[in-house]
């Protein structure tokens, strides 16, 4: 099941190694990892979403976490978090029938911007929750896409 975690660490060499090794050596999927400073000096704040298989494993793993040296807190925000978002930058050949495409990307008007078009690309920008971007991709998968770039999850609770 993936679970989102959220962890404080202090801003030290190695610390994202040591946290990331103790899923690798269980053999956990890392599907994203996102680390941003915060308004504390010398704190950083890593969220992460990871396949984690069942909730003693979690709970195991969770207390492994917290014995790592520079690992200030770690919360599983899966079932709390308020809000949980990645950013999606596309580059697609300029649709011939722009009609139709308008109509497929209709459903996700608020979440999909049209960033620039050029040369016979068209570069789009959506930001929402992982399964809105996922869904967004199968929609365009008719398209050519030439090339996407996608973050991981941001998420404040």
């Amino acid at each position: 099941m993936r679970r989102t975690f959220k962890t404080r660490v202090r801003d030290k060499a190695g610390t994202l190694n040591r946290l990331t090794s103790i899923f690798v050596r269980r053999q956990f999927n890392i599907v994203n990892i996102t680390a941003s400073p915060t308004t504390e000096d010398g704190i950083t704040e890593i969220t992460f979403v990871a396949e984690i298989p069942d909730e003693h494993v979690l709970r195991n793993l969770i207390l492994q976490v917290k014995k790592q040296i520079n690992i200030l807190t770690i919360e599983d925000i899966t079932d709390n978090n308020t809000y949980n978002r990645e950013l999606l930058l596309l580059k697609l050949q300029t649709p011939e029938d722009r009609e139709t495409f308008e109509q497929a990307l209709s459903p996700y008007n608020q979440a999909v911007t049209i960033l620039k078009e050029a040369d016979g690309q068209l570069y789009l920008q959506a930001v929402g929750a992982q399964k809105l971007l996922d869904a967004l991709l199968d929609v365009l998968a008719p398209y050519q896409i030439n090339e996407y770039s996608r973050t991981g999850s941001a998420a404040v609770h």
